[in-house]
């Protein structure tokens, strides 16, 4: 999978994973399900590879 997150969607995605992933150890129900999606976002933005934009044929990075 080629990278598909540019650099400002990176910076978001990993913000909001950065505060949702605690959610995971701290609460019970769904909240740790809040804190996957927070996981998965850090894992997102960090790689800058995204399942759903490589399914739908989307991209935030810019072309050279």
């Amino acid at each position: 999978m080629d990278k598909n997150v540019g650099e400002l969607d990176s910076t978001i995605r990993i913000i909001f994973g950065a505060a949702l992933a605690p959610l995971l150890l701290f609460t019970k129900g769904i909240g740790k399900i809040v804190g996957i999606v927070g996981i998965a976002l850090l894992v997102s933005g960090k790689t800058q590879k995204c399942g759903m934009y490589e399914v739908t044929g989307k991209s935030t990075l810019k072309s050279d």
